[in-house]
Order: structure tokens, then sequence, then C-alpha cells
């Protein structure tokens, strides 16, 4: 079901001060929206997707859940938590257009991760971004991202959790299913990795820029998804490149096993953005599945917020079709998406939840917001 919200996600430049420079041409992002030819590769601002406020309201009778939204405000309909960003409600969100890289402020330049698995960056200076052709930052851990974000200006950050929510819950009500890489396509999911190497060459990772020429739209699964290094697979939903697939994306505004196993904990402030930690966040959950990492096959019984409360018994076409990663350990940080190799476990709604905030490689990359 196509609604409104849909069709106003759009394509667009977007300054450093939040302002949008300009809007893409809705079929082919090489133009503007006035026919004129438009630049992606940082003069212009960031590569993003808008997208509109929206309300939800999920109901569940038996095991049938119900989800649905509005463009307006409706009543027994809630704002999503998304498009209540630092306290305040906001009339739009923005999510980079591509997996991100970063720009080098020693080399004034945009450059990648390579292949490494671990990448040295300057927190102080190097900036997150979201540009047309770059591979994506690889090596970097999620609180490097934070910062790496916020140099960009007040604002911005990297995806948050709400954020990632809203998104799927767009692809939802617009596919009815879960099984994304049966409506989308396979994505970047069916490459492979070697050892960590500076060359790009040996990298799956496909250049941002591959699905321009669907515009604002989503692929269908006749775009290229074979393995290749570099990646020359993708696919594209509403705009959004590589939403799943390519290199698992951080994270941030949420947090796992900070003082029991199972319990999630979740933020949409800036300001508290932080790993291992429940300082000023809300406890959501606590029954995440953290007991053997399977494909998902049933959702927590809450608003707004997808964690998988069970994974056996499913499989990559049955039940969600994504993967819980699980893990017991206490102060978990969370990548979503799935990676160049990992293959039917990817999706839209694929978890990793195992992961300690310390932790880095050349699979593990991030998405700009604001």
């Amino acid at each position: 079901m196509i609604t409104t919200t849909h069709v106003n996600m759009k394509g667009c430049l977007v300054l450093d001060d939040g302002s949008v420079n300009y809007y893409l041409d809705p079929d082919d992002w090489s133009l503007k929206a006035d026919g004129t030819a438009s630049t992606l590769t940082g003069a212009d601002g960031q590569v993003m997707v808008e997208i509109p406020a929206f309300w939800t309201k999920r109901t569940k009778v038996g095991t049938i859940t119900t989800w649905e939204i509005a463009d307006t405000a409706v009543a027994g309909f809630n704002l999503h938590p998304a498009f209540v960003k630092d306290g305040v409600a906001v009339s739009h969100r923005y999510v980079g257009a591509y997996t991100a890289c970063y720009y080098d402020d020693s080399d004034s330049a945009y450059e990648s991760g390579l292949n490494l698995g671990a990448l040295t960056v300057d927190t102080n200076d190097d900036i997150l971004a979201s540009v047309k052709g770059v591979y994506p930052i690889v090596g970097v851990t999620r609180n490097e991202c934070r910062l790496l974000a916020a140099n960009r200006g007040a604002g911005w950050r990297q995806l948050d959790y709400a954020l990632w929510c809203a998104i799927n819950l767009l692809y939802l009500i617009e596919y009815q299913t879960f099984y994304s890489q049966d409506e989308l396509g396979d994505g970047n999911t069916n490459g492979s990795y070697v050892a960590s190497s500076s060359n790009q060459n040996d990298s799956p990772h496909t250049i941002a820029g591959a699905g321009d020429a669907w515009g604002n739209g989503s692929t269908d699964g006749t775009q290229p998804s074979a393995g290749a290094k570099p990646g020359t697979a993708y696919m594209k939903y509403r705009g959004i490149e590589n939403w799943f697939g390519n290199a698992w994306q951080w994270v941030d505004g949420i947090n796992l096993n900070v003082n029991a196993t199972g319990d999630v904990y979740v933020s949409n402030t800036t300001a508290d953005f932080a790993d291992n930690t429940d300082t000023n966040y809300t406890l959501i959950a606590s029954d995440w599945e953290t007991v053997g990492s399977g494909y998902i096959t049933d959702w927590s019984d809450i608003d707004d917020y997808f964690i998988a409360n069970a994974n056996t018994g499913g499989s990559s076409s049955t039940y969600v079709t994504d993967y819980n990663y699980n893990d017991t350990s206490a102060n978990r940080v969370v990548t979503v998406g799935g990676d160049a190799n990992i293959g039917a476990a990817s999706g839209a709604f694929s978890f990793y939840g195992g992961l300690s905030s310390g932790i880095r490689g050349r699979t593990l990359s991030a998405r700009l917001a604001r």
C-alpha cells in the first residue's frame, strides 16, 4: 500500500546548516528536479532522502499484528518517535542516500575505508558524509562514527534506531511483507571478503551512486546482484541505496544488555547518545532474544520499534526472513542490514546486537542522518 508519506520521500541535497539546497529529479538523480544537472559529489551538499513525519497505530489480536500509518495527526495514532528528535517534534527527517564515506580534513577529499579492518580517522576534524562516487567508510567504531557525524554541525548524527524502525515500517506498509530481498532484490550480499587490505579492489563493497538511475524509486531484483570486487551489486528502497547489504551500518540511540540480559534501551536525543549506558535512555523491552542467533520469527510486543523476541523455526523465506544475531554479554551495541557476503541472512530487518562498543572491522560502516 503506497501512502502520501511514501510518495513524498524525496532525494535532495542538504547543506551543513540543515537547509535543502535542491531536490533531485524523481526518476534520475543525475538531474535536479528542475531538469538541470545535479552535483552529487559534495559540492552542493550531502545526498539525502527526505522523509516526512507520520503517525502510527499498532493493534494486536491474538497472533495477528496490524501496523497502520497516517500522514497527519489522527485520533488513536501517535507521532512516530523518529520524528521527536532531541525532544522536539519535527516535520521531516533526513537519511543518507548512500552508505557513508568520510571527508578527510587533512587531505581535503572524500575518502572510503578501502578494505581495512581498522581505519585511523581524526574525530576532531574528519566528517561523516553521504556523497556519490566513494566507497563506504569501514574499520571505525560506533562512537567514532558518532563523532564524525557531529563534526558536520548541529542537527547531524549517524543513523539512529528510531529512524531505522520508521523506514522499515514504511517498507512494511508498502509491500505488506517482511521479505525485503524478495521484493527489492538480493542487494550486495553475495560477495566475499579477503584479508584486510588498503587496496579497494580487494573489497566487495559497491561505490555510492550505483542506483542513481532509479531516482526516488525502489529496485525490483533486475539490478546487478552477483558478487564482485569491487562490488557492483546494490539495492534501493525509496531512494535509499543499500539500505541492506553492502556493509553493516551502525545505529545509534540503542543499547542492549546494559543492566540485564535482554534489556533494550533507546533514546532519540543526540546529546545522550553514548555506549554502554542507560543514562537518559528509556527501557522499551526486556525480552530481546539473546540465546541462539537465528531467523526472526516474532517481535517484542511494543509499539513503533522492531525487537526480535524469538528466532527459532524461521528461515530466509518464512516469518520475518531476516536474521537476529544476539549475545548474552553485557553492554552490546547494534549494526543493521547485513554486509557484502551475508547472503540470505541480510535484509531490511537484519539486526546484529552481539557487538561490543569497541569493535571495528572491514564489514562495519555507517550512514549519515539528520
